[in-house]
């Protein structure tokens, strides 16, 4: 299954959000070509004060831009108190830390304390370079502030936008994720569905076929009647196995949702399995009582697949008679099956397999199915619900 890489949804981010980095640069470069023109206002006036205040916002920027944010704004806000007070008009200071205070708070800092921080300043700075706050004589006080506060709250409101965004994104890979992992469980899940129909029927039919083989060699020196006999039982098998391995594939062409490979089993489904192994040869005593009455599909189809896989499992790995019980009640459907294990050296372990599909059938219908083994005595007890499982 192909899935759309990750990383391909991180690029298909807003241009705008993608451009905040190339704001950034944007604020860096006017805030150094505004630092060098104040060096050079400064070198041709020879004043030591223009260069004081430049190199304070200078190493302000620098400094909150790399490492410590708050310790840059500090600087970048006391650069035009610095100049004022030394008698350089602060006009340039205050511009680039109003530009230094967007770019803090587009990269992080919170906009209102930046804002406040250097809107003071610059409200400050101008008032004591001019002696006055009135907006009547001096409005470029009130001017320095509100472009402070307006630039600050600009940085930090990309800066929030940006975040969501980012969320946004990374919600959306989450889901993704989620989706694509609950799209490769249900594969396997349905895997998992045809491997234990294939087991549980093509198995099925092939323990007799073989089962009927081996009763033909038996009777090949003796009886030919009963060889020829045994011969058509296994003819009859094999046609049995294309049968079922042409409608699991006939399911898969046409894709059918949660199709059932066999019939809803009754009572005449499980008596006619019942008679095809005893019909192969193996000794079975069984009682089935109940089954008129109607069952859910899962549990029709669990009761039918657990005594199909317990029988095929007792000819593979048992010997002598086999005990079935069967009984449909009110509220729930026992099964019980027991077999002697083979004691003619012959490995009787199995592969786990038939066993671990006979209790997934049993609870994917709600009920439980419990195995014993004491090495001689093996047994099979399945427990299923008469009634439909509500989903919870």
């Amino acid at each position: 299954m192909t899935t759309t890489p990750l990383p391909a949804a991180r690029a298909r981010a807003p241009l705008w959000v993608r451009g905040t980095r190339a704001l950034e640069v944007a604020a860096l470069v006017v805030i150094g070509i505004a630092v060098l023109v104040e060096f050079v206002i400064a070198a041709t006036r020879s004043s030591p004060a223009g260069f004081a205040s430049a190199a304070v916002i200078a190493a302000g920027v620098v400094v909150g831009y790399r490492c410590r944010p708050w310790a840059g704004l500090a600087l970048v806000a006391v650069a035009p108190v610095v100049a004022a007070v030394t008698g350089w008009l602060p006009i340039h200071n205050w511009s680039i830390a109003c530009f230094a205070g967007f770019l803090f708070a587009l990269r992080g800092l919170p906009g209102l304390p930046t804002g406040l921080v250097v809107g003071v300043a610059n409200l400050a700075s101008v008032g004591w370079y001019y002696q006055t706050l009135s907006i009547h004589t001096n409005a470029e006080a009130s001017i320095a502030a509100a472009a402070a506060l307006a630039l600050a709250a600009t940085g930090s409101a990309i800066h929030s936008q940006r975040l969501y965004t980012a969320e946004l994104e990374q919600r959306s890979r989450e889901a993704i994720a989620t989706r694509e992992a609950a799209v490769d469980r249900s594969v396997a899940q349905e895997r998992l569905r045809i491997a234990r129909d294939l087991h549980d029927s093509i198995g099925h039919e092939i323990a007799v076929v073989s089962m009927h083989l081996g009763a033909a060699e038996v009777h090949l020196a003796t009886d030919p009647a009963a060889t020829a006999a045994d011969l058509d039982a296994a003819r009859a098998g094999v046609r049995s196995v294309l049968r079922e391995t042409q409608d699991i594939l006939r399911v898969l062409r046409v894709g059918e949702e949660g199709a059932s490979l066999a019939p809803t089993p009754n009572h005449g489904r499980v008596a006619a399995l019942v008679e095809s192994y005893r019909a192969a040869g193996l000794d079975i005593d069984a009682e089935l009582s109940g089954f008129d009455r109607p069952l859910p599909t899962g549990t029709s189809t669990a009761v039918f697949r657990i005594v199909q896989e317990s029988l095929t499992n007792a000819e593979r790995h048992g010997e002598g008679p086999v005990s079935l019980r069967a009984d449909v009640g009110e509220r729930s459907v026992v099964v019980e099956v027991v077999n002697l294990r083979r004691t003619d050296g012959r490995d009787t372990s199995g592969g786990g397999r038939g066993l671990v599909g006979m209790r997934e059938r049993a609870e994917s219908a709600g009920g439980q199915l419990v195995t014993r083994d004491d090495g001689r005595i093996f047994s099979v007890r399945a427990e299923l619900p008469t009634l439909e499982q509500e989903d919870s």
